[in-house]
């Protein structure tokens, strides 16, 4: 098909790594695939700058799918392709350019496989890694970057040391499948994924090539008090947002609420993102602050059963388990439901990724085992309240408590405790069989811990 074609010149044959272990003989040595062979154009593809994150939309792309079958295929190891929602930092995993290939130093055939495959990717300037529109490479406490391939591999000193996987990340191009491995043409042109709308906003999800450059100056995203929401999360104001869209109210972003949003901003003329963010909000509900609750009108609320102080949350059964590679059961289901990956109740690769994943961002010590300090901070995320219950509140009281207290409830959250926010409070109090003081202490913050604003 191509005038001027070329075979990489890489043998089929079996690679032999020769590795010593400790405690081993000096000879022992580890047999694995050499990296994989194919007829590609002598045109190079496009050399890509550094693409970060902008849009929130986790599904993984084409390309990285496409690459992790081939690693697969290969070598009898798969990649994951971790779903994470979009947190306050940058991650091509939110917008679903990366991939996590589980691969650890301590096994002698995983570390070797890691060494061939990373080798082979950053070879000679980084050819293969153009190929496949890799636009960097985290391995063993080290990074490679397709942008600077001229430094080579350089210390990497990030939260992980990824010493139990290699981070793939990959350009637009590259993610979608573009570039010349998979296409037998070389990329010629950059596609610069999509742009923001608003500044500080998400930008709206990938459609198509773009190849001229972003705005540099945005306007500010409109004017609402909701907080951004993304898909994974659960929130009072989440269940808010479903009401007004006419999908199940349950408080957690899941793939129905992401379906109907994306078809409502379509709709609404919003930048369509598949987020809840500030364009959203203004337009579903366009006062200023949110409704307010009076005594005249209560929020209406639904409850999950209040039994004592002794059962804060559904984590304290719990806390008292420890979970790690290879274990099963119940615990092993309600945790990956914890984790937003789906529950089989098999401890395996795909969950002590997510298990990693949280530790990282929670700043726990990577272990990928479960205990109790994971516990704990699992129900604070779910139960955030859970910090305040050793405190007192009451009219006249001012701050953070208050306006956590505030958010759980719906209201406008100011940070003031006045007469609203303390109707508020005597409504959960009545239905929750406590006495309707509208003071918040004791088995008041586990009712509002546990209720739900529908």
């Amino acid at each position: 098909m191509f005038a001027r074609t070329r075979l990489l010149a890489l043998s089929s044959t079996a690679l032999v790594v020769a590795l010593t272990a400790v405690g081993a003989s000096p000879a022992a040595a580890v047999v694995i695939p050499t990296p994989v062979t194919k007829v590609l154009p002598v045109a190079l593809d496009v050399k890509t700058p550094y693409q970060a994150q902008t849009s929130c939309d986790p599904r993984p792309k084409p390309g990285v799918t496409a690459f992790n079958a081939l690693m697969k295929a290969r070598y009898n190891s798969a990649g994951v392709g971790l779903y994470r929602p979009c947190l306050g930092d940058t991650s091509e995993h939110y917008d679903g350019r990366a991939t996590d290939w589980m691969l650890n130093v301590r096994d002698p055939r995983q570390k070797a496989i890691a060494d061939s495959v990373t080798a082979w990717l950053s070879a000679r300037g980084g050819v293969m890694a153009r190929r496949f529109g890799i636009s960097y490479v985290i391995w063993n406490k080290k990074v490679w970057k397709e942008y600077r391939p001229e430094a080579g591999w350089t210390a990497y000193s990030g939260s992980s040391p990824h010493t139990d996987h290699i981070h793939i990340s990959f350009s637009w191009d590259g993610a979608m499948g573009r570039t010349s491995w998979w296409t037998g043409r070389a990329t010629t042109v950059v596609d610069r994924g999509p742009c923001r709308v608003y500044a500080g906003e998400f930008a709206p999800l990938y459609r198509s090539a773009r190849t001229v450059a972003c705005p540099t100056s945005l306007p500010a995203a409109p004017v609402s008090p909701y907080r951004v929401a993304v898909f994974g999360q659960t929130s009072p104001q989440i269940a808010v947002a479903q009401k007004r869209l006419g999908v199940a109210v349950t408080g957690k972003f899941g793939s129905p609420t992401f379906v109907k949003l994306v078809a409502w901003q379509r709709l609404a003329r919003v930048p369509i993102t598949g987020v809840l963010d500030k364009a959203s909000w203004a337009k579903l509900f366009r006062t200023v602050t949110p409704p307010s609750v009076t005594p005249a009108q209560p929020p209406r609320l639904v409850p999950t059963p209040v039994r004592s102080a002794a059962s804060l949350s559904r984590y304290t059964p719990y806390k008292s388990v420890v979970l790690g590679l290879g274990t099963r059961g119940a615990a092993v289901s309600f945790l990956q439901a914890a984790l937003r990956i789906r529950p089989d109740g098999t401890f395996g690769i795909s969950t002590r990724v997510a298990v990693l994943a949280f530790q990282a961002r929670s700043r726990l010590p990577l272990s990928g085992v479960v205990g109790l300090k994971m516990w704990n901070r699992l129900e604070l995320r779910d139960y955030p309240l859970a910090a305040y219950h050793s405190l007192t509140l009451r009219q006249g009281a001012s701050g953070t408590a208050v306006v956590a207290v505030q958010r759980r409830l719906g209201l406008t959250a100011d940070g003031d405790f006045g007469p609203i926010t303390a109707a508020a409070v005597r409504v959960v109090q009545g239905r929750a069989q406590l006495a309707p003081t509208g003071v918040v202490s004791g088995p008041t913050w586990i009712a509002i811990g546990t209720w739900v604003l529908r």
